[in-house]
């Protein structure tokens, strides 16, 4: 799942170009004075700050996602509990509207950063509901020997979904995504750390698995 570079700089212009054109854009009418009513110069302005605002979260998103891939495979000293993440997740604004099955089974996960790992998950679980659209959302727990199992999509892409990253039909997990900004490959990064797989089942994009190694308690 962790992404290149190449696709980290294919994002990056993706993503920059639409605010930048759009800052562009009315600059040049401001400065070539073809907006001549005061409502039309302060809607211009107020446009271009919001696309400026953009381009700035673009770049602070570019030193997160150096900081980590410059990090490698740190270590993992703390250890959140199973039940916790649960529970953290359930919490999750971008996963309110979905309903959840089954219980994580007793155990922690390894990490350096739990409120990171958290957030990793939910982002990668709502991009993958943001496919579903208007469908119901849906996750649950699996127990995967020694590692848990969390699945997550539509009631038909969890269902249909591969337990492993090696079942029939699963496929790598796309995190260069447009509209996603660098999101997407920052949480990409983050669960590469942690040891987690993902992938999707390609008949049904709108879903999501993940493998997530735990240690014994």
């Amino acid at each position: 799942m962790q992404p290149n570079m190449a696709q980290v700089l294919n994002t990056l212009a993706h993503e920059i170009r639409t605010p930048l054109a759009v800052s562009q854009g009315y600059l040049k009418l401001y400065v070539d004075g073809r907006l001549t009513k005061p409502d039309d110069q302060l809607r211009a302005l107020q446009q271009t700050r919001e696309a400026l605002g953009v381009i700035a979260v673009l770049c602070a998103d570019i030193g997160k996602v150096s900081a980590l891939a410059e990090a490698g495979s740190p270590a993992l000293p703390e250890r959140l509990d199973a039940t916790q993440l649960a529970a953290d997740l359930r919490a999750c604004v971008e996963l309110a509207d979905a309903t959840a099955g089954g219980e994580p089974p007793a155990g922690r996960i390894a990490t350096n950063a739990p409120k990171d790992l958290v957030k990793a998950i939910a982002t990668v679980i709502k991009s993958a509901f943001d496919e579903a659209k208007q469908e119901p959302h849906h996750y649950e727990w699996h127990a995967g020997g020694e590692a848990l199992v969390l699945c997550a999509g539509t009631a038909a892409g969890v269902r249909a979904l591969p337990f492993t990253a090696e079942g029939d039909g699963a496929a790598a997990v796309n995190v260069v995504r447009g509209g996603k900004g660098l999101t997407l490959i920052w949480a990409a990064f983050v669960l590469e750390q942690h040891g987690i797989q993902t992938w999707n089942h390609q008949a049904h994009k709108a879903s999501v698995g993940f493998r997530i190694p735990m240690v014994r308690l």
